[in-house]
């Protein structure tokens, strides 16, 4: 009798290889969309920054109390100004809050008190 020695994969060891091949395939494609979804969340979050912002730095010139609302590039903004204290002189301590939210839901609020002259 000949034993024949073969140097090749059996059909076991063959399916076995390619199902954790397969698996990782599967977790490095989960992990990059994952990855990209974090990304889209960043890039909108880093957008409602930006807005929050630009709202800010164009409605803090006012003393009075206003509730203003507006969607600028995708993003929709509310802006509450409130007076929280006013001396004898007509210097007012006025707090102004912005919440800005993006279409997927993310959200800042940005908060800044200013003094104003009358």
């Amino acid at each position: 009798m000949h034993k024949s020695n073969s140097a090749g994969f059996t059909l076991i060891e063959t399916v076995i290889a390619t199902a954790l091949a397969a698996i990782g395939f599967a977790l490095v494609f989960q992990g990059l969309g994952g990855a990209a979804r974090l990304t889209q969340a960043s890039r909108e979050t880093t957008r409602a920054v930006f807005v929050a912002k630009s709202v800010l730095a164009e409605n803090t010139s006012s003393a009075d109390e206003t509730h203003h609302q507006g969607i600028t590039d995708g993003i929709a903004w509310t802006l509450n100004a409130s007076i929280i204290a006013e001396r004898a002189d007509g210097v007012k301590l006025v707090r102004y809050d912005v919440l800005a939210e993006g279409a997927k839901g993310r959200r800042v609020h940005l908060v800044t008190e200013r003094a104003t002259s009358p």
